[in-house]
């Protein structure tokens, strides 16, 4: 059964900012407001799924391998990550390095980022609450579950941890004290970002509304004008979904470095058993999204979050799925075509591999990208009794030019796939639900 004519399925791909703009030349102010809304947290998934992974990533290293360990395997990722970030500040544009390091923080779902103040010598911002690490500590996290958020040996909590070792990438890079933050003792959840100027010392690079506009996202700042009777807010509605990249792309990078540091530690086997217990379970919100929303409605989902994803896709709909063809897939994809941080993130670089043997975690294919293991991960876990609600077809991306395909098959749809598809995570049947 299809749900949608060619034409109805083009209009449902059309990106949440794409309908603020039409509601915003109709006059339709409710409907603009509904959909900035939206749009201000459509990114909640894929934000909540990436703290959870690196944070279980992070503890389990710390765990099985020692804070030695961990800290060798943060020492590198962030002075890749950071090298860009380091370029640009010596080159001069310490304001625009600033502004993005703030964007980061004032994208994540839940922070509240507020101006503390320039002087000549430093930029300070106070996180109420910090929308990564601070929200893992709200959602009390660490003391749920201590032994998959451990907190390092000086008591930073687990993510923290990794955010000191950007800090100190940065620094490093820069050859001064340019970001440091201090954990609120008091405030759970609360941190202040410090950002010392080196060539612009004495000088004034934010105007007072600028420094609050640095801090707020597009859509609070777009919702904010809107009720104040102010329609010029079109900059700010467009390709919203990208406002948030490099906070993303950060994501997806340090993904990668750590599952290369772990497969060129522990092997292919160990791989899989890592991922199986830090990726799976935070993957498991999709599956109770499944349980409550009907096709259309879950199909509509991952519209948007293929679009938060930074994805290039269209979508076809077959009698039993929708087929998503990924060109390129806005994480796995624009990485193995070399498309972030600043265009100076490649495979083989930086710690980032390339995994050789052909091995269950890679669908059994050679040379292939380690960021995208996760995906294998999550088929064999869906093959082996869960909805199949994000199935990839792991031997189509095969090189750096080619697409990825993702499946969504429908409630009604027989519990089978391609026995291909099963053989790739070396699986010969599909478990019932």
């Amino acid at each position: 059964m299809k749900y949608f004519s060619e034409e109805e399925l083009a209009r449902e791909l059309t990106p949440l900012s794409d309908l603020a703009l039409e509601a915003l030349a109709a006059g339709e102010v409710d409907r603009l407001l509904a959909l900035l809304t939206r749009m201000s947290v459509g990114h909640i998934g894929l934000a909540k799924l990436g703290l959870q992974w690196i944070a279980r990533m992070l503890g389990k290293i710390r765990t099985d391998m020692g804070e030695e360990v961990l800290d060798a395997v943060l020492e590198k990722s962030t002075a890749s990550l950071m090298a860009p970030y380091a370029r640009d500040f010596l080159a001069g544009n310490e304001k625009e390095v600033l502004s993005e390091l703030v964007l980061m923080f004032r994208v994540q779902v839940g922070a509240d980022v507020v101006p503390a103040g320039e002087t000549d010598d430093e930029v300070a911002f106070s996180l109420a609450p910090c929308g990564s690490g601070g929200s893992l500590i709200l959602d009390k996290w660490p003391e749920t579950l201590p032994e998959i958020f451990p907190a390092c040996s000086d008591g930073t909590p687990i993510y923290c941890h990794m955010c000191k070792a950007l800090q100190r990438a940065l620094n490093d890079a820069c050859g001064a004290t340019v970001w440091t933050s201090e954990i609120n003792d008091t405030v759970p959840g609360a941190c202040e970002l410090r950002f010392s100027k080196q060539a612009t010392k004495g000088q004034r690079l934010f105007e007072t509304q600028e420094l609050y506009q640095v801090a707020k996202p597009r859509c609070a700042r777009a919702i904010e004008k809107v009720l104040e009777g102010d329609f010029g807010v079109a900059d700010l509605i467009k390709d919203q979904h990208l406002e948030w990249r490099p906070w993303h792309d950060l994501f997806v990078q340090m993904a990668t470095y750590i599952l290369s540091a772990v497969y060129e530690k522990k092997g292919s086997e160990y791989l899989d058993g890592f991922l199986e217990e830090t990726y799976d379970p935070p993957f498991g919100f999709i599956y109770a999204a499944y349980g409550i929303l009907d096709d259309i409605d879950m199909f509509r989902m991952l519209v948007q979050t293929w679009h938060y994803h930074i994805a290039t896709f269209r979508v076809v709909e077959e009698d039993d799925r929708f087929a998503f063809i990924l060109d390129p897939c806005g994480s796995g994809g624009r990485l193995f075509r070399s498309e972030m941080n600043k265009g100076a993130f490649s495979y083989g670089e930086g710690g980032a591999c390339l995994m050789g043997e052909p091995a269950d975690i890679n669908f059994n294919r050679e040379g292939f990208p380690i960021y995208c293991t996760h995906c294998a991960s999550s088929n064999r876990d869906q093959f082996e009794g869960k909805p199949f609600v994000f199935v990839i077809d792991g031997h189509v991306h095969k090189e750096p030019g080619a697409p990825c395909i993702q499946y969504l098959y429908k409630k009604a749809a027989k519990r089978e796939v391609p026995p291909a598809m099963l053989t790739q995570v070396g699986k010969s049947a599909v478990e019932p639900l």
